[in-house]
């Protein structure tokens, strides 16, 4: 397995630099993300350093890892190590001759790349936040709009609707509204129910309980919709990366309150759990804001929460 650093530059209007691979290498006329691979006796922080001052002329401070990815090739494996890069010296420029280019994230999507880098797309696109609602009581339940409302106006822009007893009709009923409201806020909406309810009210995209994704053979929506899981264990996080989804929720890493019977993974199975998927995941059970930073050193994405994140008042 080669190892491989990548850096996933920022400017200061929120832009991703990216650089197009010369036509006469492997992959050549693809764009990448900066980096190379490591040398022998470097740590990753160092290794990184060094390639983008060979490859953009820049001193960068690496702000903290994005994403961890193996992927195998026909002719190799690489192990990506992708940090997140937002402090820099001296403007960047191509200094081996290599094209460079300033990204919105919602257009790196526009530009070709190696198959490689698409999960490192998609933990750029998400946030560290992913907010899952509680039960409402009802589709009318009034303090349940309310409490959104509330909740997406702390700055949350990805949710997941889960209402596992109402009825389909009523669930649909109560994902329109709550897609109204998100609408306001600018808040992806994942549904935690088929793929069929999913399209049939708009949402951004399905998100998959562990049954389901044992079910569940192909990737079940197009992909400018977003597939999310839930994971608890190795087989499932197999079973989501055959499935190619977006990215898991993977619980519990903490002792609960709902299910305090529960063994919860720790921070060491989650990192190695975390290791084994090919997309993004997140930490759920027992998180709060403030494990952000240690999720981000274990591997993961941000956070996943009901309680911490939903504004109950």
């Amino acid at each position: 397995m080669i190892p491989v650093v990548a850096g996933v530059i920022y400017n200061s209007q929120g832009e991703v630099l990216i650089a197009r691979r010369p036509d006469h290498l492997d992959q050549g006329g693809l764009w990448e993300f900066p980096g190379g691979k490591i040398q022998a006796g470097e740590t990753v922080e160092q290794a990184l350093k060094r390639e983008l001052w060979e490859e953009l002329g820049i001193i960068a401070q690496p702000t903290r890892p994005l994403i961890r990815v193996t992927h195998s090739y026909p002719h190799q494996t690489v192990l990506l190590d992708v940090w997140q890069v937002e402090q820099w010296h001296h403007p960047p420029y191509g200094r081996e001759g290599q094209m460079i280019h300033w990204s919105t994230k919602d257009r790196l999507g526009d530009k070709n790349f190696p198959e490689a880098n698409q999960p490192i797309i998609t933990a750029i696109q998400l946030p560290s936040r992913y907010l899952i609602t509680p039960e409402p009581r009802s589709r009318k339940d009034k303090d349940f709009f309310y409490h959104l409302e509330a909740s997406l106006d702390s700055g949350l822009t990805l949710l997941q609707l889960r209402a596992k007893h109402l009825s389909d009709r009523d669930f649909c009923h109560c994902a329109e509204r709550s897609l109204t409201i998100c609408q306001h806020y600018s808040t992806q909406l994942l549904v935690n129910a088929t793929p069929e309810i999913a399209l049939s009210v708009g949402a951004a995209g399905v998100h998959l309980n562990s049954t389901r994704l044992m079910k569940t053979s192909e990737r079940p929506l197009p992909k400018n919709l977003w597939v999310a899981t839930s994971c608890h264990s190795f087989t499932e996080i197999e079973q989501a990366n055959q499935v190619k989804v977006d990215f898991a929720v993977l619980s519990p890493v903490k002792t609960t309150a709902s299910h305090p019977e529960t063994d919860p993974l720790g921070w060491l199975q989650f990192f190695q759990l975390t290791e084994s998927a090919k997309y993004p995941v997140f930490a759920l059970g027992g998180m709060k804001t403030q494990d952000i930073p240690c999720v981000w050193a274990h591997g993961g994405q941000g956070i996943a929460a009901i309680r911490s994140l939903w504004k109950s008042f």
